[in-house]
């Protein structure tokens, strides 16, 4: 036998036995004999007035009707008081102001980018085929989404803002991006770091003749850094 989905009322379906239907016709009429009893209950003086509680403690160790509404009034922890409501086994809270508008900001706390273009082209010649030239920032996750281009450099220089900032947000502090590009036949990688002016920079020297292997990279966004 099935239930429905609300009260739980048991029913019989095509492939049960005849020969069961006495049991089954008594578990039909226990289900609607329950569903009636906790719709009654419900309706009584003791199901309608709230239980008060001073602690969460308190309030745990009495039961209710299923709906019904408890309070806990001076819990020593304050997140503790407020609202609840009881499951049918348990008390559990009610959505507050505040829960809810916790929940709205992780919400709206969406995707921002942030877009960069070449120092020169000529200096640093891009990948035909390269990537996106974008940092994406997940606020909610705290996550940074790393995807620049891979280049030959025609120059020598050290410590350079190859990546320049185009449009879009800036961190609060230097960020450290770790290993972005790999040199072949070097046998050591470029690492980057993305300034508070919005370039990116290209650790170390890089000399004429260097080909930059870029792989994209996740990382997370380090504490106290903010985007604006």
């Amino acid at each position: 036998m099935k239930t429905t989905p609300v009260y739980g009322l048991p029913y019989i379906e095509a492939d049960d036995l005849v020969s069961a239907a006495p049991a089954q016709f008594k578990t039909m009429a226990e289900g609607i004999e329950t569903a009636l009893t906790e719709v009654d209950s419900r309706n009584t003086p003791a199901g309608v007035k709230p239980v008060i509680a001073t602690t969460l403690e308190a309030l745990a160790a009495q039961s209710g009707v299923t709906g019904q509404t408890g309070y806990v009034t001076a819990d020593t922890t304050t997140a503790n008081n407020g609202p609840y409501y009881w499951t049918g086994s348990a008390w559990l809270p009610y959505a507050t102001g505040a829960m809810l508008d916790s929940l709205r900001n992780q919400l709206t706390q969406g995707y921002l980018s942030a877009k960069f273009k070449w120092q020169n082209s000529g200096s640093f010649q891009p990948d035909a085929y390269g990537g996106g030239m974008e940092i994406i920032v997940d606020r909610a996750n705290r996550l940074l989404h790393v995807n620049l281009s891979g280049f030959k450099s025609t120059v020598n220089v050290g410590n350079y803002p190859v990546f320049q900032y185009s449009s879009g947000v800036k961190p609060s502090k230097v960020v450290n991006l770790s290993c972005l590009w790999a040199i072949p036949g070097g046998n050591y990688a470029k690492q980057a770091t993305w300034g508070t002016d919005g370039h990116i920079t290209v650790v170390g020297s890089l000399s004429a003749n260097d080909r930059c292997m870029h792989t994209p990279r996740t990382l997370p966004i380090p504490d106290g850094v903010t985007f604006a």
